[in-house]
């Protein structure tokens, strides 16, 4: 067996075998170096009690049996974080969960995620595990482990939405309906369904976004209250409001000269939103405008890079996500290592540029701290700024290669304003 054939037939082996041998050296470094120490060699702020971010819920739980709303006071917290998740998360504190049952629960949460990671791919060579392990080993990735964050279940129901839409449509439908319904954006992975013809892509999408609707409209005030609590970052988070965000002295300070205050905070509160819009409209438009649609030797594959690129393209245009909800990039990287090292030559350097951009987004952290080593901190700013850099060129790129990749209906459809008559008709044939 040559080396050709050992990449191609042995990816998946390789990704479970390395994924548990990095975790034996996690473990292991707990024991000998420290839980803080470990989680620090990733580059960010370690929290105690371990698994912080899911302890809400139990807190919250614990709030709620002493006839407290969590959402209003929380005391039972460790850090005094008010309850932000929709209502639907109340189902849990009838089950008696308390803050002693965060290990389990966390550790569960963790075993199912890499259960889903070793199975969503439908084809995996040692290259794209390779590149796969770059990332759920990422700075990113490890936040969302050491904060116990419930995005990794989010995951989970989204990688199971993949593996239910191969066999069984419907049952993706529910999948990803009950994702939604506790976190929402896992309903931007419903672009999962495009592997269909139109008439099952509108009819498993519109039950999708029926079932959401009716949540919204029974709850749409209590969203509203979860949504003002939840907590947006700069340096560890990605969207089309956070350069805005880095920059907003600078910007002020300009504006000032020819704009009232107010109407700055109105112009920066759209801004970021158009400006993503308008990148969106663009790379969708190069993409659709490719004469050849962009195909794949693996549809499953594909299916999960839809996943993937349409969550992270809807959270990035909802302003600011904390960096940890990067994971869900994991599901693009079969098929754009397969584009990068297997397809033609025109898809290889966009496909190289956007792996790129992921795994600089993701290690920022680490890159940042050995920068540092050999320059200066005040150029935090700037070493920020890079990072966005990197978010946007994902945004971009996903949005290229969703639109290159879509079905010739799609391409035909959505973009038939913006082309000639001869290349509108040449997209029919």
């Amino acid at each position: 067996m040559n080396i050709k054939e050992i990449n191609r037939d042995y990816g998946r082996h390789f990704l479970v075998v390395a994924a548990i041998f990095v975790w034996a050296l996690i473990i292991h470094s707990f024991f000998v170096n420290g839980y803080i120490e470990t989680w620090y060699k990733w580059h960010f702020p370690a929290k105690m009690p371990p698994f912080s971010d899911f302890r809400l819920i139990p807190s919250s739980a614990e709030a709620f049996r002493m006839g407290l709303d969590p959402s209003v006071t929380n005391p039972t917290n460790p850090r005094g974080h008010l309850f932000n998740y929709p209502k639907a998360w109340y189902i849990f504190f009838f089950t008696g969960i308390t803050q002693d049952d965060t290990i389990w629960i966390v550790t569960t949460m963790l075993v199912t995620f890499f259960l889903v990671l070793f199975a969503f791919p439908e084809k995996l060579s040692v290259l794209d595990a390779l590149l796969m392990l770059g990332l759920c080993f990422s700075p990113a990735a490890m936040l969302l482990y050491e904060r116990g964050n419930v995005d990794m279940a989010m995951f989970t129901l989204c990688g199971a939405g993949i593996l239910l839409a191969r066999k069984m449509p419907w049952w993706a439908v529910l999948t990803l309906s009950v994702a939604a319904i506790f976190k929402l954006f896992p309903f931007f992975g419903i672009g999962i369904f495009l592997r269909e013809n139109r008439k099952d892509f509108y009819k498993y999408a519109l039950a999708c976004a029926l079932l959401l609707g009716v949540y919204l409209a029974l709850t749409y005030q209590d969203l509203s209250v979860a949504w003002n609590l939840t907590q947006r970052g700069t340096y560890l988070s990605y969207g089309d409001q956070v350069i805005f965000t880095l920059y907003w002295a600078y910007l002020r300070y300009y504006l000032l000269r020819v704009m009232s205050e107010e109407q700055i905070i109105s112009l920066l509160a759209v801004l970021p939103h158009v400006a993503a819009l308008g990148v969106l409209v663009f790379s969708y438009w190069i993409g659709a405008g490719n004469k050849q649609p962009l195909t794949t030797k693996v549809k499953g594959n594909l299916d999960a890079f839809r996943m993937g690129a349409f969550i992270f393209i809807g959270t990035f245009l909802l302003g600011n996500n904390w960096d940890y909800r990067l994971v869900f990039l994991i599901f693009t990287i079969p098929q754009l290592s397969g584009w990068l090292f297997d397809g033609e030559r025109p898809v290889r350097p966009a496909a190289f540029v956007v792996l790129l951009s992921i795994l600089a987004s993701c290690w920022y952290t680490t890159i940042s701290k050995y920068f540092f080593v050999l320059s200066d901190s005040r150029y935090g700013l700037g070493f920020a700024t890079y990072d966005e850099i990197a978010n946007w060129l994902v945004f971009a790129g996903l949005t290229y290669f969703i639109a290159w990749s879509a079905p010739q209906w799609v391409r035909s459809w959505a973009w038939k304003p913006f082309f000639m008559n001869q290349q509108t008709a040449q997209f029919k044939k």
